[in-house]
């Protein structure tokens, strides 16, 4: 399935991804327990829900904003990876690199 890692400390920050479709495989990724923030009807980004809580030394680091069509933009601490939704499960998102870079700001790469 393809997917969009967006990993703040990276160079590119955001990088296209294919990935298969178990939640183990996206809790890697993100590094942690997800939590999944609607991006719009097609898209959404999986985060680690738990980032704020763990020691910095056992999180991934950097922070990035990401801008979502009808719910404003979120500050989210690590990794995300934005898959599309479709039904109960995921698929191809629908936005391609260039869109996703210019939804994506990086605050900190530490």
């Amino acid at each position: 399935m393809k997917a969009i890692l967006i990993n703040p400390s990276a160079t590119p920050a955001v990088q296209e991804v294919e990935i298969g479709g178990e939640l183990e495989e996206a809790q890697k990724l993100v590094g942690g327990y997800i939590e999944m923030i609607r991006l719009g009807a097609k898209d959404a980004i999986f985060i680690d829900e738990d980032w704020n809580n763990k020691d910095p030394k056992k999180r991934f680091s950097g922070s990035f904003q990401i801008g979502a069509e009808k719910y404003g933009k979120f500050t989210i601490g690590g990794r995300g990876l934005i898959v599309g939704i479709k039904g109960s499960g995921n698929t191809d998102t629908s936005l391609n690199l260039l869109k996703a870079s210019q939804l994506v700001t990086v605050l900190s790469k530490v």
